[in-house]
């Protein structure tokens, strides 16, 4: 009986750990663990991405100016991020205010002085002074506009369909840019 209980145990645990991991029958792909080279957790970004076959990043920018990169789950942008210096300071929740769904005002702290959370994506803007070996000008040849921001969009879906519960969808999006914007912070900020 004992070792009968022991092998029930093992499966269910397999089950539980496939599970968790995001990649169960309907996910043919691995969750990213990194995006616009910057660290994320699996439970942050899988809710995001929709089951699928395979999964790529497609990636353009300058290096330490910007940064865009789309999440391509079998041939559709399913989730992007942006991010890139700035010369001074707006508040991106008014600003961005047109370029998303019912975009609303969070509070992060620390560096970031204005951010949102929309039901197609978020956006932050925050402190940010270059690291020493990024670029520290916008037109470093004239050592004009010297970089003190960073700003971030993030946007999700597909763009077709609309998630089922959008309170839940706008929790997962508020998520995963509470836990980005540090990582972004430790990557791109001096």
């Amino acid at each position: 009986m004992m070792r009968q209980f022991g092998l029930t145990a093992l499966v269910i645990s397999t089950m539980l750990v496939a599970g968790c991991s995001g990649n169960g029958p309907e996910y043919g792909y691995a969750t990213p663990k990194k995006i616009c080279d910057v660290n994320v957790a699996v439970s942050d970004v899988q809710p995001l991405l929709p089951p699928g076959e395979a999964i790529k990043e497609s990636s353009r920018g300058t290096p330490g100016e910007s940064r865009s990169c789309g999440m391509v789950v079998d041939e559709r942008v399913d989730l992007s991020v942006s991010f890139s210096r700035q010369t001074g300071e707006v508040d991106i929740a008014r600003e961005a205010d047109d370029d998303y769904i019912g975009l609303r005002r969070v509070s992060l702290g620390g560096a970031v002085k204005s951010a949102a959370v929309a039901d197609d994506g978020a956006v932050a803007w925050m402190a940010c002074s270059p690291k020493p070996d990024q670029p520290q000008y916008e037109t470093p040849e004239a050592k004009a506009g010297r970089y003190t921001h960073l700003v971030l969009e993030i946007h999700t879906g597909d763009g077709i369909k609309k998630p089922d519960n959008i309170k839940e969808w706008r929790a997962h999006i508020e998520k995963f840019l509470r836990a980005y914007v540090p990582e972004l912070i430790e990557a791109w900020c001096a």
